[in-house]
């Protein structure tokens, strides 16, 4: 019979006790305010930061994780009208530039997700993260899932545009990974509305 032991896992920088769900694969200090992504079983360093609420809601507030990836696209090959990618890049000639990613790392249906993903990197509605005292857990979705998640937000982008996408072509680069915690308000019904863009999932 095998045996099974259970270890109790503490915080590299200040050792105060961290709260890890099953299967999650970030945790956070609410102590000191270090993040962890963990890596086979090892702690490794990233950033966590928190999201102030732009609109007030009744309802407790939660933060639910997002991945902040940091990325820069190149278009190499694109057949159709439009401007969409020049918008997204800041007005330049849409053959690519710096998008920052927001991607949901927490369970809830997929058309929300979805939703959450596409509005919250269109609008990059965050100016300022703060560092909080506060819960942060439920990290379904690791690093290579965030990143999967962004390549497919970027062609829907594409082929959720009114004109006839005939090739596209791309390369993407991730230089930089961040974890936000979002504030949500539980609803009366249990649905959450998020304290950013007022999306309720």
């Amino acid at each position: 019979m095998a045996e099974f032991k259970l270890e109790a896992i503490k915080c590299k920088n200040c050792g105060s006790g961290l709260m890890v769900e099953v299967n999650d694969f970030v945790t956070y200090c609410t102590n000191c305010g270090s993040g962890f992504e963990i890596i086979d079983g090892v702690l490794q360093p990233i950033e966590v930061n928190f999201a102030n609420a732009a609109i007030r809601d009744e309802g407790e507030m939660v933060y639910k994780p997002f991945w902040i990836l940091n990325t820069h696209v190149t278009i190499l090959e694109r057949t159709s009208s439009g401007g969409f990618f020049k918008n997204l890049f800041g007005g330049n000639d849409g053959s690519g530039g710096d998008i920052k990613f927001y991607i949901p790392s927490f369970y809830a249906p997929v058309d929300k997700l979805k939703e959450l993903a596409y509005t919250f990197t269109q609008k990059n509605p965050v100016a300022s993260p703060q560092k909080y005292n506060a819960k942060l857990t439920g990290y379904a979705f690791g690093r290579e899932d965030a990143e999967k998640i962004a390549e497919f937000i970027l062609i829907s982008f594409e082929a959720e545009k009114s004109d006839t996408m005939k090739t596209f072509r791309y390369d993407i680069k991730f230089n930089g990974y961040e974890i936000l915690g979002v504030p949500f308000y539980k609803q009366s019904d249990g649905r959450l509305k998020d304290g950013l863009l007022g999306i309720i999932i």
